[in-house]
């Protein structure tokens, strides 16, 4: 997905500049989602250039003018059609850790092993990280604004969940073939 629905649906909610954008966008899905300001600030001029988004300037004391940018009224049609719109594609199956499956020594299967555990941890503590957010959300007033972060959390929950699920499947079927070539 490009990063311009998710500009256009936070410019939707108020005018911002480059760097609240970006806080904004953070706070919304960065546990998820890396966003660096070069990607903003491209994404804001194809934008601009496309009449979805407009910008005045804010002066600032010994500093450049600050650009505050708006939704325009095309911004916010083509934001409400794309948020109407369900997914046609369901999401893609591209994982690193599969393709270090593929190519890993098939006859150690000890490093396989070794490499799912490892990967199991990881995901244990991504887990972790997430149920901590969850419930430092909880303990702030929820309202229909915290809700797209509680779900989004719930969602990085459920998948880190079925990739441990995975992981503890790839690992019983390993040692059921290590067993039957005993």
């Amino acid at each position: 997905m490009s990063i311009k629905y998710a500009i256009l649906g936070i410019l939707a909610e108020r005018d911002l500049h480059g760097y609240e954008l970006k806080t904004n966008f953070d706070d919304k899905v960065g546990e998820f989602w890396s966003l660096n300001f070069g990607q903003i600030y491209s994404t804001l001029d194809r934008l601009e250039k496309d009449g979805l988004v407009t910008h005045d300037r804010q002066a600032q004391d010994k500093r450049p003018d600050r650009k505050i940018f708006s939704i325009t009224k095309k911004g916010r049609i083509i934001l409400t059609q794309w948020l109407s719109t369900p997914i046609s594609k369901v999401r893609a199956l591209r994982d690193e850790f599969f393709i270090k499956l593929v190519f890993m020594d098939k006859d150690n299967p000890a490093a396989v092993l070794d490499l799912i555990e490892k990967q199991k941890m990881l995901h244990l503590k991504h887990m972790n990280r997430l149920t901590r957010r969850k419930v430092a959300l909880k303990s702030k007033i929820c309202n229909r604004d915290t809700l797209p972060t509680e779900l989004l959390l719930d969602a990085g929950l459920f998948h880190a969940e079925a990739d441990i699920k995975w992981l503890t499947l790839c690992e019983t079927k390993i040692k059921t073939e290590i067993k039957r070539k005993e």
